[in-house]
């Protein structure tokens, strides 16, 4: 029951999904990043801060999907 969701990369830096978990985690992001993006641009001009809210979601997506990818990765990223 204890499997990891990612296995690291043959060469270079990162991990990639080993599990249906894994994929589900990658795709569940990727979801997110294309739904806040299609939605930044459609309503580019009417937000009035310097970082819209499509951004703050994405970069706090960002961070969570990188922390729980190092911490089911088996092994290290390096």
């Amino acid at each position: 029951m204890n499997e990891f969701w990612f296995v690291p990369k043959q060469t270079g830096y990162g991990a990639v999904p080993s599990t249906w978990e894994g994929y589900t985690l990658v795709g569940a992001f990727l979801f997110i990043v294309l739904v806040c993006a299609f939605t930044a641009i459609r309503r580019e001009k009417t937000y009035s801060s310097i970082v819209s809210p499509p951004v703050k979601v994405i970069a706090v997506s960002t961070i969570i999907f990188v922390v729980v990818c190092a911490w089911e990765t088996d092994g290290s990223w390096g």
